[in-house]
Order: C-alpha cells, then sequence, then structure tokens
C-alpha cells in the first residue's frame, strides 16, 4: 500500500483518472474489494468490513455514481466502472487482490476479473450473476419471474422525475415489500434506510444510479464478447440466499468460468451482507484460506 495513504477506518476520497471515488482502507494482509449493490453504498458492508479486518486489508468504496462519490457524465457500462475500481487497487498499491460484489457489484466484479486476471486472485458473486450469460434475460423480465424494477430504472428520464422528494418511500418498497427484498426486516432498520435515502436523494443520483441500469444492453454484449475470448480461470464462488435470487443466476456464472463453487445461505433475503453478515464473513474468509 501506498505510504501516504494508511489504513483508516474513515473514507476518504480518492482523485483517479476520470473519477473521486469515496473509498475507505482497513485491516492488514492480502487485499479484498468489496463492492455493493444497487440502491445502496458502501454502507451496505458495514457489518461484514470489522469482521474481514482482521484478516485482510478491506478496500470498500462507493461505486462511482453512488454516495460520496462522484458523478460521471457517462460511461456507467460495468467495462468502463471496472476500469475505474483496478485504478483505484493499483493507486492504493494492491498488484493483486480479492472481489467480493453483491447484486449490481456483482456484474462489475465480472468484467473486473475478465479484462484484469492477472490482478484478480478469486471471485465471489453475492446475489448476483452476469447479464447475458444462461438465462440472465429472465432478471429483467417481470413474467419470467424477474424483477420489475429493471425495466423501471432502464427507462429514460422518468425515474428521475417519479422519485424526486420521494426517495426514501421508493427504497422502503424495494426493502420491505418486494417479493426478493429483506427477510430479516430488522437488518435495515429506519436509520439505515434514511442513510440510503439521503443518498439516493443527493445531486444526480438518480441518473447515475440509474446509470447503471441502462447500460445493460451494452453490458450483455461486452460480457458475451469477454466469454468467447477471456473465460474466468481464478476460483470463482456464487453466494445466494433462500429467499432473495437464490442460485438463479448460477447458470450465468458457470458459462464464464470452467469451475464455479455454490453456496445457498438460509435465512436471508436478498441483502445478505446485512442480514447475514457473519455467514458472508465467514465463508469469504473460508473461501480465500482455502485457495491454493
Amino acid at each position: 500500500m501506498n505510504a501516504h495513504l494508511p489504513a483508516a477506518a474513515e473514507p476518504r476520497r480518492l482523485r483517479l483518472p476520470g473519477a473521486v471515488l469515496n473509498c475507505s482502507v482497513t485491516g492488514a494482509g492480502p487485499a479484498v474489494l468489496l463492492l455493493h449493490g444497487w440502491p445502496q453504498t458502501r454502507y451496505a458492508w458495514r457489518f461484514v468490513q470489522p469482521l474481514l479486518e482482521q484478516h485482510y486489508t478491506v478496500v470498500v468504496p462507493d461505486l462511482p455514481g453512488f454516495g460520496a462519490s462522484a458523478r460521471l457524465p457517462g460511461g456507467y457500462d460495468k467495462k468502463s466502472v471496472a476500469a475505474i475500481l483496478h485504478a483505484l487497487m493499483s493507486h492504493l498499491g494492491f498488484a493483486t487482490f480479492h472481489v467480493v460484489g453483491h447484486d449490481v457489484g456483482g456484474q462489475i466484479a465480472y468484467p473486473l476479473a475478465a479484462c484484469y486476471p492477472a490482478s484478480v486472485s478469486s471471485l465471489i458473486f453475492v446475489e448476483a450473476g452476469i447479464p447475458g450469460l444462461g438465462h440472465s434475460e429472465r432478471a429483467a423480465n417481470p413474467l419470467l419471474g424477474g424483477s420489475w424494477h429493471f425495466g423501471f430504472n432502464m427507462l429514460d428520464d422518468l425515474p428521475e422525475l417519479l422519485l424526486a422528494g420521494r426517495e426514501r418511500p421508493y427504497l422502503e418498497y424495494l426493502f420491505r415489500r418486494d417479493t426478493i427484498g429483506l427477510f430479516v426486516t430488522e437488518a435495515i432498520g429506519d436509520a439505515d434506510l434514511d442513510v440510503y435515502a439521503r443518498a439516493l436523494a443527493g445531486p444526480g443520483a438518480v441518473r447515475a444510479t440509474m446509470g447503471y441500469y441502462r447500460s445493460l444492453p451494452a453490458d450483455i454484449e461486452d460480457n458475451r464478447a469477454l466469454c468467447r475470448n477471456a473465460p474466468l480461470a481464478m476460483p470463482v464462488t456464487v453466494v445466494g440466499a433462500r429467499y432473495g435470487i437464490g442460485l438463479g443466476w448460477l447458470d450465468s456464472v458457470r458459462e464464464a468460468a470452467p469451475a464455479v463453487s455454490s453456496h445457498l445461505i438460509e435465512d436471508s433475503g436478498h441483502y445478505v451482507p446485512e442480514e447475514q453478515p457473519e455467514q458472508l464473513a465467514s465463508l469469504i474468509g473460508t473461501t480465500i484460506a482455502e485457495l491454493p
């Protein structure tokens, strides 16, 4: 790690080519990059991070456009975001690192591993998969059992219009009413919901975060090309939740990697890092410890 960037619990803003990221770096040992999902921020890892930092250097950024990271004018396709995160880890002095991606974070983790295989030592998808591979098209089609919010979030302009001033009830519906929302309801309490609502209500936040969905057509083409040309050689694990997506995206990951292990966490909905942080942290630690 660079001497001018000591490990610190408080996040700091790091200036990279083309991006400014809000990021914390804690602990010591092999580096683990934690990528949160939508519609959250780095705050989603608040329980997992202190468990991992006992044995690892844990890097936890707000993804570009989320939380306190700067909004980008565009470039929310997952390959472009992966390039920013690779630049972040290089800036911090890590030539190799492990990647754990939840939800949209897993969608970013795939091109990060496929485009920079020498850097990514292992890859863990948490309630996530690879758009464009396997039967992933079902995820965006509610008539096939997928989630309604894919279509809504991909619309131009309408989310910005309808969510202005209504960010909190929208998030409350996602976390507490949606069929793949929370199983452990108290895992995201009112104060936590306020944190996420303030982040989504920030200037440009809806536009930026919806950019991750509006980029999906480009992501699908990118992912299919990466799958053909750069199969994953590092150890890959898929973690699902009994009351979330489960292992519904497993086939998409198996198409991209020759060997994939899988685990199903009981008593959890989609938001595993907050609902079952001890189980997830233990699984991450065990997976890394068992690497050759």
